[in-house]
């Protein structure tokens, strides 16, 4: 559960829909595109809502595809010391597509899939001297998001998801 007041910040895709599933906000601010297809908006706009607002807790959740857009940022959040926290949702795809091309155009895939593509997130973490944290499991997850949250620093889980799971 994020603290009262908290800003979480969603990228366009899968990761988006779930986030307007699965958070309540109560206080805090929800910073999304609307759907507009702008992949790799959350982290830059993460960094300009924690640099509008030290105070409160600054969370991003997106997927792999859209990380990679803008995983230079993470430069940024190390110099400045940003408490900024980052939720990847690993699946290797760049699924709201994937799911659209699977339900709309008979299975009929193009340009979808990162499984040899996608880097180490956890190395990259960790070549910015930001803590970071791999999860298998629904149950990995709950635990390291709890430490993240408790910590002070910029933070970076990793969280591994079925490929083939739905938007809703």
């Amino acid at each position: 559960m994020l603290p009262n007041k908290s800003i979480l910040v969603a990228d366009v895709g899968q990761n988006q829909i779930w986030c307007a599933n699965n958070f309540r906000i109560k206080e805090g601010r929800f910073l999304t595109t609307g759907g507009m297809g702008t992949m790799g908006y959350s982290v830059p706009a993460a960094i300009g809502a924690k640099f509008a607002r030290p105070d409160r807790q600054v969370v991003v959740v997106c997927g792999d595809g859209s990380f990679q857009m803008g995983m230079n940022e993470l430069g940024t959040i190390a110099q400045n010391h940003l408490n900024v926290k980052i939720i990847i949702m690993r699946n290797d795809r760049l699924g709201m597509v994937r799911e659209l091309q699977k339900n709309l155009y008979d299975e009929r895939y193009s340009g979808v899939f990162l499984d040899s593509e996608a880097p180490s997130f956890t190395k990259i973490a960790e070549a910015y001297n930001i803590d970071s944290a791999y999860a298998s499991s629904n149950e990995e997850a709950e635990k390291y998001a709890q430490e993240m949250i408790k910590s002070d620093k910029p933070f970076l889980l990793v969280c591994r998801v079925s490929p083939d799971t739905p938007s809703i």
